[in-house]
């Protein structure tokens, strides 16, 4: 059986964070893998490894219905590979970002809206698994897409209640 390339590596990680295959990221993450865009997500997704990746899985499929990657382009260069493609999927569940404690910092509740929005994932690759990822969103088209930027007073009122009422049930 051949050893998979490093675009491979990370083109079925993307696909595998999609659909939460935990199986298929304990092999393709690297146990002492980071995470370096778990900034934003909560406290599981900022520890190394596998269960960190599956964490941020989990955080996205929670908010985003038919999560899906595409990997466009891929290259590989030492032992870096990027990929740049879309990410796309439906809003139907809140979407939670975090502070840097940790904390809730702000919820955008479900809108029902279809989006696609560019991607560029890094990996850097240790003994042909991923030990660390980075990436750059369009997060602004994102907004856009989904009505948060600029939000309708309604939508921000249910941005208000709703971070409102995710930082009490926190606290429980």
């Amino acid at each position: 059986m051949s050893t998979p390339t490093p675009e491979a590596v990370a083109i079925q990680s993307l696909h595998a964070m999609a659909i939460g295959d935990q199986a298929a990221l304990a092999t393709l993450i690297h146990p002492e893998a980071t995470n370096r865009e778990a900034i934003d997500e909560p406290a599981d997704c900022r520890v190394q490894g596998p269960a960190a990746f599956t964490a941020t899985s989990q955080w996205l499929r929670q908010a985003w219905s038919d999560i899906a990657f595409t990997a466009d382009t891929c290259v590989a260069r030492d032992d870096l590979v990027v990929t740049y493609g879309t990410m796309s999927g439906r809003h139907t569940g809140p979407f939670t970002v975090y502070d840097d404690r940790a904390q809730i910092a702000q919820v955008f509740p479900a809108t029902g809206r279809s989006f696609t929005v560019d991607h560029a994932h890094f990996f850097r690759m240790k003994d042909g698994r991923i030990v660390e990822h980075w990436a750059v969103r369009d997060d602004r088209s994102l907004g856009e897409q989904l009505g948060w930027a600029p939000p309708s007073p309604i939508y921000a009122l249910r941005m208000s209640l709703a971070t409102a009422l995710a930082r009490r049930q926190s606290k429980r």
